[in-house]
């Protein structure tokens, strides 16, 4: 009898499984679509907190400056002028307004009470911080005035200057500097 050559061969089998290496062109393409979504929202991410940093050092400033006025470590009137040079610096060099840096006075009363929409610094405990803490015995009210200085910074600026989003803040805040009354 002859082999045959028919029953040699083998049954019908199916080929192995396509591996997941290496993906299709379509996978690439999420791929590098979700890598750049990732790096844009890391990078808006770092932007915002940059862009908020001169805020959190003011309040933290603030907060360093009443404490120290609590514990009787500087006076009312030193209190005042670092609460001066605080909103001088977090205007003039953090937040780029240029404008307030020759303010004096009640210029700069009005200014404060423009930023903040309401008659604090003109016609309340903040009048201090203009020519009034130039007195012999000015009236201080510390606690009332870290109160408006701090919703200043916390509520009114942030509002007023849209400058978070559009990264108009100068990052170069520093503890030193020039005093700017």
């Amino acid at each position: 009898m002859e082999n045959d050559p028919l029953q040699q061969l083998r049954d019908i089998h199916l080929p192995p499984d396509p591996g997941w290496w290496p993906p299709s062109f379509g996978w690439w393409v999420l791929a590098l679509a979700a890598a750049t979504l990732l790096a844009w929202g890391v990078w808006s991410a770092i932007r915002y907190y940059q862009a908020r940093r001169p805020l959190r050092l003011a309040r933290s400033h603030l907060a360093g400056l009443q404490s120290a006025y609590s514990a009787g470590e500087m006076s009312a009137l030193e209190f005042v002028h670092a609460c001066n040079e605080l909103l001088k610096r977090l205007l003039v060099r953090a937040m780029d307004r240029g404008e307030y840096a020759v303010m004096t006075g009640t210029d700069w009363l009005a200014a404060l009470d423009e930023l903040g929409g309401n008659r604090f610094f003109s016609e309340g405990h903040g009048q201090v911080l203009g020519n009034e803490r130039f007195q012999i015995a000015p009236l201080i009210d510390a606690d009332a005035l870290h109160q408006g200085i701090s919703d200043l910074i916390e509520q009114d600026l942030v509002k007023r200057f849209k400058a978070l989003e559009n990264n108009t803040f100068a990052y170069g805040w520093t503890n030193g500097g020039q005093r700017g009354d």
